[in-house]
């Protein structure tokens, strides 16, 4: 009884140490975050959630970047979804003030990309060529 017991005990403090594994961390992301708590005046407690959104969004976008050149439409419905979500992480993490300065910055991106949209059409450009435009704009926004 008592070698089962120790037994146990070893596996929970073995599986225990294992799920304490930390990863160094992401310059990227910690650049990001930096940039944004100085748009959004963010709280040190801000500022720790802002870092894991970051890093989600790093590497959500890295899993989908192989699908640009072989697969452009579920690349670019990939980036629509990794926008929506990290937009809805950013505006549950922001107070009302904040929240204010993000939408304008949202307001400001559309007018961009009204702009350059009737640019394109009334130059005779593609649709594809059109909405890889658009992904470009989302993707600097991400950025």
């Amino acid at each position: 009884m008592k070698n089962l017991l120790f037994s146990l005990a070893l596996i929970f403090v073995a599986f225990s140490a294992m799920g304490q594994t930390t990863e160094a961390p992401n310059p990227k992301a910690r650049e990001a975050t930096e940039k944004l708590t100085k748009t959004y005046s963010l709280s040190p407690e801000q500022q720790a959630e802002m870092y894991k959104i970051q890093e989600r969004k790093l590497r959500n976008l890295s899993e989908v970047e192989s699908l640009k050149a072989s697969d452009p439409s579920t690349y670019i419905a990939k980036i629509r979804s990794i926008q929506k979500g990290h937009h809805l992480s950013l505006e549950r993490l922001l107070n009302a003030d904040q929240i204010k300065i993000f939408r304008d910055e949202q307001h400001d991106l559309r007018m961009r990309k009204s702009t350059a949209y009737k640019e394109l059409s009334s130059s005779g450009a593609s649709q594809q060529e059109i909405d890889r435009k658009m992904i470009d704009f989302d993707i600097e926004a991400l950025q």
